[in-house]
């Protein structure tokens, strides 16, 4: 037996919907200095070089932070690895609205990205625990989907930014933060009473480097996560940092319109992402929708950055596919589930997540060291100011990142036929008994 002998239950749909508000919670500081590039490179002094560092800071924690994170979770309570992660994005959040240097500003996004590094993962063991097999992909796709509002909130936040000032927002995030954790805390129990005798299992199988050598010892590891860098670097460094500034350089429009522009690539994604882990299991295919995926991005992600003078409605439009193929790295967690065992499920899951981040890492810095080396010496109330031609050279990443991921998938990753290459032992077996 597997855990689709695990019924769905109410106490396990309020554990998901909180721990995926923990994942829309820290996608919305993720992207947040995106709406904030003027006025953090203006009270912070720094320019667009120091600005994509600043804001990689956190990306360079989460990243480091995702096999160590999945680790946690395969070992230890998810109700207290939650709150943990939680607890830590408050604190980093509240130390960044509180700098008054770049410097201190990316201690604090060091810290919020130690703390979100516990978010996805989290959602993932959850629903690994708490739902039947086959709900799997959806619920992946169900919780990127939240994960896109928390993200697409970009709107609001711009507002908000524009109304009361950037260090005002942060202070009401850390106010939200604070309240979702005491609800995780109090709420969120680890294991429905059928699963709770795996976790001793696991504790008696495997030691950390055995789990770690299981997941890293698999060429489709790799491909994987390649797959999964290359499909989601894009939104990484285009949606959660520069797009927004880009299309007020290209467009002439308002903060808020390219905020609201910039919101469609996270509503493609949010639309995507269920429909494409459910249309991954019916079909009983993963590779094919990867592939598509990675071409609409490429087309999209070309259209917007080197076609001139797009139509609003004609750009959102493009916005809209660049989500779309974004989503389409949800479906690696599903090929991750697929082709490992169960107990080294959350390692692996942070091995592949370690990839994702890892985009915004590179790419968020590198962008704003490109755009510093061509920046033509524009100035804007102190502030440097970079022309369209400019943010097309350094954005030149976007569609090449796509094409890898097409490439990879075409070529390296195996079908797995939504089937788990590890039929669960008979001692496992009998745990779900």
């Amino acid at each position: 037996m597997n855990n689709n002998s695990v019924s769905i239950s109410a106490r396990g749909v309020i554990v998901y919907i909180l721990a995926a508000l923990f994942l829309l919670y820290e996608m919305a500081l993720q992207v947040s200095p995106s709406v904030m590039t003027s006025e953090l490179m203006r009270d912070l002094n720094v320019d667009a070089g120091g600005l994509g560092l600043m804001a990689g800071f956190y990306f360079y924690s989460y990243t480091l932070m995702q096999i160590t994170a999945g680790m946690l979770y395969d070992r230890f309570s998810c109700r207290w690895m939650m709150a943990f992660g939680i607890s830590v994005c408050v604190l980093g959040a509240l130390f960044f609205g509180m700098s008054q240097t770049a410097m201190l500003a990316a201690a604090g996004r060091f810290a919020m990205g130690i703390g979100s590094a516990f978010a996805f993962i989290g959602v993932l063991v959850v629903a690994g625990r708490w739902f039947p097999l086959y709900c799997f992909a959806f619920l992946v796709g169900v919780a990127q989907f939240l994960a896109a509002l928390g993200a697409g909130g970009e709107v609001l936040l711009a507002t908000t930014v524009a109304k009361f000032g950037w260090r005002e927002t942060i202070e009401v995030m850390v106010l939200m933060g604070a309240v979702l954790g005491m609800f995780i805390v109090l709420v969120v129990r680890d294991y429905p009473k059928s699963y709770q005798p795996v976790q001793t299992l696991k504790k008696q199988t495997y030691g950390l480097g055995q789990s770690l050598g299981f997941v890293v010892r698999s060429s489709q590891t790799w491909w994987v996560a390649l797959y999964a860098f290359a499909g989601w670097a894009p939104i990484a460094a285009f949606g959660s940092l520069w797009g927004v500034p880009y299309l007020i350089a290209q467009y002439a429009m308002s903060k808020q319109d390219a905020a609201l522009a910039c919101g469609m690539i996270w509503l493609g994604l949010a639309i995507a992402a269920p429909v494409l882990g459910g249309l991954s299991n019916w079909l009983g295919r993963r590779c094919i929708l990867l592939n598509t995926c990675a071409v609409v991005g490429f087309v999209s992600a070309m259209a917007v950055i080197y076609v001139p003078n797009l139509p609003y409605w004609l750009l959102c439009i493009f916005m809209l596919g660049f989500g779309f193929a974004t989503a389409g790295q949800i479906l690696t967690f599903a090929l991750v589930k697929d082709n490992n065992r169960a107990e080294v499920t959350a390692t692996a899951i942070g091995v592949n997540n370690m990839a994702v981040v890892a985009g915004g890492a590179l790419f968020q810095p590198l962008i704003g060291l490109l755009l510093r080396m061509n920046w033509q010496g524009g100035m804007a109330e102190g502030v440097p100011t970079y022309v369209p031609a400019s943010y097309q050279l350094a954005l030149c990443v976007v569609p090449i990142c796509f094409l890898l991921a097409w490439l990879t998938s075409r070529c390296f990753i195996d079908e797995t036929y939504c089937k788990s290459r590890y039929p669960v032992d008979s001692a496992a077996s009998e745990c779900f008994q």
